[in-house]
Parts: C-alpha cells; sequence; structure tokens
C-alpha cells in the first residue's frame, strides 16, 4: 500500500491533463525513491514518462513497491475538481483493490474523496527506452508549441534536420511551405550534436497532442537522430519531470 500527499495540487492537474490525453490507462509505480507514470499510446508510436521524486511530496508513506493501473476517464473528471489551494492526497489499500484520490483544501481543511477504479494490481509497467540520440537541443517551452502548431498548418509531418551548428524544422506540402531555422540564442539555448548531419520526421498529429503540456516549464528539452525516436523532454520545479518518445516516421 501507499499513502503520499503532494502539495500542489493544481500543478498534478496540469501534469496529468496534459500527459494522459495519448493513452488509455494510467499504469503507476511507487516506491521509496518515486512515483512513476510509464505508458504506450494504443498505438505504441508514443511513450509517455512521469516521474516525481519522493522529495516533492509533503509525505510520502510506502510500504512496498506497488504498481497498479487505474482508470484514467475517472482520474481526469476528480483533477478537474482541483483548486488553487488544495494538495493531493493518493492512496492505494491492496487488501481491498482501492485507489483514492482525495483534494484537501489548505486553507479550510475540507476533503472530497473521490474512488478510481483499479484495472490491474502487480503488473510491471512498459519499460523505459535507452538511446543515444547524437542531436540535442534546449528551447523555449512556448517556441516549440508554436512551432508545431505552424507546421500543422502545413502538413502532417515535421522534418527536423540539423546541419552547420542549426537546426531546421520544416514542413512541406503540394502548395505550402514551413520552415524555420533554430540556433543558439535564436532562439535555442543550447544545441548539441556528434553527427555532421541528421534528419528524421515525426508525425505532427502525436506532436500535437503532447506540446501544450510542455507548458508546464520555461525550457523543453529535444533530441532526435537518424530515423531514431524523438525524445521530448521538460524538468518541473520540485525535481518532477516529463518525457515523451515519439517514432519517427519512415
Amino acid at each position: 500500500m501507499f499513502r503520499i500527499k503532494y502539495p500542489v495540487g493544481a500543478r498534478i492537474k496540469g501534469i496529468f491533463q496534459g500527459c494522459l490525453k495519448p493513452i488509455d490507462e494510467v499504469p503507476m509505480s511507487v516506491d521509496s525513491e518515486r512515483f512513476l507514470i510509464r505508458a504506450l499510446s494504443p498505438d505504441k508510436n508514443l511513450l509517455v514518462e512521469v516521474s516525481i521524486p519522493q522529495s516533492a511530496f509533503e509525505s510520502f508513506d510506502v510500504s512496498r513497491k506497488t504498481t497498479l493501473a487505474v482508470d484514467k476517464v475517472q482520474l481526469l473528471r476528480s483533477l478537474r475538481r482541483v483548486s488553487k489551494k488544495d494538495t493531493i492526497l493518493m492512496e492505494f489499500e491492496e487488501v481491498n483493490r482501492t485507489f483514492k484520490l482525495v483534494l484537501i483544501n489548505a486553507k479550510t481543511g475540507i476533503e472530497r474523496n473521490y474512488l478510481i477504479d483499479v484495472r490491474e494490481v502487480g503488473t510491471e509497467l512498459v519499460g523505459s527506452i535507452n538511446i543515444d540520440l547524437p542531436v540535442r537541443f534546449q528551447i523555449p517551452s512556448e517556441d516549440f508549441r508554436k512551432i508545431v502548431s505552424d507546421a500543422k498548418l502545413v502538413n502532417e509531418d515535421l522534418e527536423l534536420t540539423y546541419e552547420d551548428d542549426r537546426v531546421i524544422a520544416s514542413s512541406t506540402s503540394e502548395n505550402r511551405m514551413f520552415r524555420q531555422t533554430l540556433a543558439l540564442d535564436r532562439p535555442l539555448y543550447s544545441l548539441e550534436a556528434k553527427e555532421s548531419k541528421v534528419a528524421s520526421k515525426y508525425d505532427l498529429d502525436i506532436l500535437k497532442t503532447l506540446v501544450n503540456s510542455l507548458t508546464l516549464a520555461d525550457v523543453t528539452t529535444v533530441e532526435f537522430g537518424p530515423s531514431l525516436p524523438i525524445k521530448i523532454s521538460v524538468e518541473v520545479g520540485d525535481g518532477s519531470k516529463v518525457t515523451y518518445w515519439v517514432a519517427s516516421k519512415v
């Protein structure tokens, strides 16, 4: 069992509402070090990972490592009730397979309790991805969101190309083209590459489903490689991290 309390309910709400949209249910793991969600989209073209360290919680009572999957719709419906003054308590009792979400008003102490259906218990989460990607850059989150939004107006694919110390983001159709050159300070915060030229394409429908959640942080880290997945991640101030892996298009 576990009983963990997160002090900023609105932050959990923002993380979950943005990240859980592409997946069908919410597989989670809680151990002595962290709270973890890791799941594949139904088409297996997107891996979502949310990692919140033990240190980010107000209280963290975990008897042993626990894995379970809960109903996404019910969880998100409950989180809509979170106000700015709420803390969030998540509690699971293995004996009766009960997952409880408690919203606690920090000012009044009033509690609202929600029971979420548990789909599975004890099943390990899907494995993480470990790939060395040759190009890595950091960009203002809002800039990356605009790139995806502008490219989607033109076509269904976003092509990223690295060459000559710059990254070109582009999307083309028969009569239209979007193209933006990214370089250090224009607007990139950092840019690293292990190869002289790299290019890969990604599905803009998938990217568009996740970019709004990137505004949880000011900076987004993007890594990609030739015909390899793109890794997109943001770090929240308390050590929490949201990571997406999106398959490349051939």
